[in-house]
């Protein structure tokens, strides 16, 4: 837990003045003058004191971050941030920033490009000045200037026929990104977390430029890597997650090829913030731990050791951080406000979901429509060979001139050979290259082109299998928040009166409470959720608590859910449903296994909703086991926190593909939802086997043919609704237990139903039978029951 502060710290960049307004650094461009004004009474006021102005050392800064930036690359050529600081950085810094950028621009940046940049930097400088002494706009009149002078360079090499559709579109890129670099320079506040996000996200972008050709040099993963830890140890969840994505983007946009490390330290910095916020070496450890799991998505060992050397760097140099600085930089939240804005809250999620669900719609159709890249067809290897041995022999221009179709052809029929063995012998050699004169080395050659040429073609399709999970899991994402945005539109009508009296309450027990509130949903049940100082409940409290609450709300109320967080703690009250399930569960393993493939989950959320799991992986033994355990761990955590039936499915499919990537398995899924206070129940089914339901001493199957998940990249399931009523059974089980189809386990569940058997001891009568059924063939067995008690 962070020790308060008393005052928010304010970190400017280029700037120490005190008169300064908080919203603004002198690297903004100042507010733009009134239009009553005279000309150029305000536009020729310098927002920064002289003798800031003056200061070597800020001076040289902004020349730094200018070379930095100017240097800087994104989409594989767009060169945005040198000329974006230009055109948002104060004008008493804009000189230096100039500067910076130009030797940035000339150092790193291919020389065509760093020529246009240096046009356009020149066009933005003269915009800006001369706009600063009109009653105009100088960032509008400095970036229409720079956009223009881009415009007008390309359309010139255009005319002269010496550049190309995609040039053109990275130079327009180029631009645009500048353009909103600007912007976000003036518009955000100095104090608040946008700005560092946008300077963290904007450095690790650009000091991945840096990197060495040939090395696995990634310092932008260890400036991601660092900011990620810092944010996740002092900063609020809300931060770490805007800067996990802001950075995860920045390093991806800046090196495509560092995706899955960008992929792990977003997860580490999730992981750490979900987990340990607040801490220092729990946080670090999380770290690690998320930025390995992310690292498994890597096309080999040495990428992921790369990775986790890197994110573990910059986990370091957060570790030596003080905390006295972290807490300036990241000050304490502010208590929760006494009221919220749903609608508003449901408007913004479901903006987030449609953002989610173009992203993912937008990758799909970029990646279909795009050409396939050179070298995946076997021209590959004609070239290669071409390129290492007949380059170099007297007999080329006869070989290559005249008898190019049958060199050609050639090597096309060694393509068998290569395909059977994974190499070219002597005797492999056809007759069309019968008059080659090195043979060895073409043989050779030709093996080694072959290798990279599959080596490539893996690559590929693991980036392929990467994007589909990745845009998956944005889908899931999205699907899940639409949901969330959907319950929060449809949240009940605050009850003022109650409201009153549950604080009244809570002040007479010493609980002064922070937030209180008593809500009326479209059905009139009751909700209050109260947020008091961090405190502890026992069980024996909470009960007391619960009849104190109930007496005054007039209501009968089940055990509140406690959350505590950081400071605070968080209690929900909600009405004690209508039924109560009541859970049997029975589980062999297969025959001559010691653990069993299946997992299965019965718990009761405090959204009054019962759930029974029941998750099968692929085969017998240990490595099923996984699998199974996987899923329904996985899956369980999602339905806890809220997400829908095939929300989590779509979810925990992506783990599994990205898991199961070099294996063929995966597991199924079942899973009953009965929500307690109307007894309308769902179940979603994912390769699944048969369900029964028991109604008054009558079995009836329910079936949904589906496939499992991890096989597949989305989700082949099926859904069916029904109502349960008191006395009602539902029954899942793994197909171990149809070994003799499903007839006699509907007549045993009514056997078990007349007999007045507990759901505990009806799984067991179903296991047992069916374990002597299966005899020597027995796979793994369980069964799952459970039974709706008014």
């Amino acid at each position: 837990m962070r020790d308060e502060v008393e005052e928010e710290t304010v970190m400017p960049l280029f700037t120490q003045e005190k008169h300064r307004k908080p919203a603004r650094t002198a690297l903004q461009e100042p507010p733009d003058p009134a239009p009553a004004a005279p000309a150029g009474a305000a536009g020729d006021a310098d927002p920064t004191p002289r003798p800031a102005r003056g200061a070597v050392l800020w001076q040289a800064g902004a020349a730094a971050a200018g070379v930095l930036l100017g240097a800087g690359q994104i989409f594989g050529g767009a060169a945005p941030f040198g000329l974006g600081l230009i055109l948002g950085c104060g004008r008493g810094f804009l000189l230096a920033a100039a500067v910076g950028m130009l030797g940035g621009s000339y150092w790193a940046q291919p020389l065509r490009l760093a020529l246009q940049l240096s046009g356009a930097a020149a066009a933005a400088l003269a915009g800006r000045l001369a706009a600063a002494r009109l009653p105009g706009r100088p960032y509008i009149a400095g970036a229409g200037a720079a956009c223009a002078a881009l415009a007008a360079e390309q359309l010139a090499l255009a005319l002269a026929g010496r550049t190309t559709l995609a040039e053109t579109a990275l130079l327009a890129v180029t631009g645009a990104g500048a353009a909103a670099f600007g912007a976000a320079l003036r518009a955000l506040p100095a104090a608040g977390p946008g700005r560092l996000c946008l300077w963290l996200a904007v450095a690790a972008a650009s000091v991945q430029r840096l990197a060495l050709p040939g090395v696995f040099w990634a310092p932008g993963l260890a400036l991601a890597a660092f900011g990620g830890v810092c944010t996740a140890m002092a900063g609020s969840l809300e931060q770490s997650a805007v800067l996990a994505v802001a950075l995860a983007a920045a390093v991806a946009a800046a090196a495509p090829a560092l995706s899955y490390g960008a992929l792990a330290v977003a997860l580490g910095t999730l992981a750490a913030a979900l987990l340990a916020p607040g801490e220092r070496w729990r946080a670090a450890g999380l770290f690690l731990l998320g930025c390995g799991a992310g690292a498994l998505a890597a096309p080999g060992w040495p990428q992921a050791l790369g990775v986790l050397g890197w994110a573990g760097a910059g986990c370091l140099a957060a570790l030596a951080c003080p905390g006295a600085w972290l807490r300036s930089v990241f000050p304490p939240p502010a208590p929760p406000a006494v009221s919220q804005s749903l609608s508003g809250a449901a408007r913004r999620l479901s903006g987030v979901a449609d953002a989610l669900s173009d992203i993912a719609d937008t990758v799909n159709e970029v990646c279909e429509r795009q050409l396939p890249p050179k070298g995946e067809t076997f021209d590959f290897v004609v070239e290669y060979t071409a390129r290492h041995v007949c380059v170099r022999c007297e007999r080329r221009s006869r070989c290559w001139v005249k008898g190019y179709s049958t060199a050609v052809d050639g090597l096309y029929r060694l393509r068998d050979a290569l395909d059977a063995h994974g190499r070219a012998e002597l005797e492999d050699l056809p007759g069309q290259l019968s008059v080659c004169t090195h043979p060895g080395e073409l043989c050779a050659a030709v093996t080694h082109g072959y290798r990279l040429w599959c080596s490539r073609r893996q690559t590929r399709a693991r980036a392929g299998a990467l994007r589909t999970a990745l845009t998956e899991q944005y889908g899931a994402m999205a699907a899940a928040l639409a949901q969330m945005a959907a319950q929060l539109g449809q949240a009940g009508l605050p009850d003022a009166r109650r409201g009153a009296k549950l604080a009244g309450l809570f002040a007479q027990l010493g609980l002064e409470p922070l937030e209180c509130a008593v809500t009326a949903d479209a059905a009139g049940r009751i909700t209050a959720n109260v947020t008091v100082p961090r405190v502890g409940f026992s069980l024996e409290d909470a009960a007391a608590l619960t009849r104190e609450v109930g007496a005054v709300c007039r209501r009968d109320f089940a055990l509140p859910d406690i959350q505590n967080c950081r400071t605070v703690t968080m209690l929900r009250f909600t009405e004690r449903p209508l039924f109560a399930a009541a859970f049997g569960l029975a589980v062999r393993p297969a025959a001559g296994q010691t653990v069993c493939g299946d997992a299965c989950d019965q718990f009761c959320d405090h959204a009054g909703r019962a759930q029974m799991l029941l998750c099968d992986g692929m085969g017998t033994g240990k490595s099923a086991a996984v699998d199974g355990r996987l899923a329904a761990r996985l899956t369980g955590q999602l339905l806890r926190a809220g997400f829908a039936a095939e929300s989590a499915a779509r979810l925990v499919n992506v783990a599994l593909g990205l898991k199961n990537a070099e294996s063929e398995s995966g597991a199924t899924i079942d899973l009953l939802t009965v929500d307690l206070y109307t007894g309308r129940a769902g179940l979603f089914k994912a390769g699944a086997a048969a369900s029964f339901l028991v109604r008054e001493g009558v079995a009836r199957v329910l079936e949904a043919p589906s496939l499992p998940i991890g096989v597949t990249a989305g989700v082949v399931g099926r859904s069916t609704a029904f109502s349960l009523g008191a006395g009602d059974m539902a029954v899942l089980v793994s197909d171990g237990a149809l070994c003799d189809g499903s007839d006699w386990v509907a007549e045993q569940l009514q056997l078990s139903a007349r007999l007045g058997h507990t759901p505990a001891q009806t799984a067991a009568a179903v296991a047992d039978s069916a374990v002597r059924r299966a005899g020597a063939r027995q796979d793994d067995i369980t069964v799952a029951v459970m039974q709706l008690e008014s």
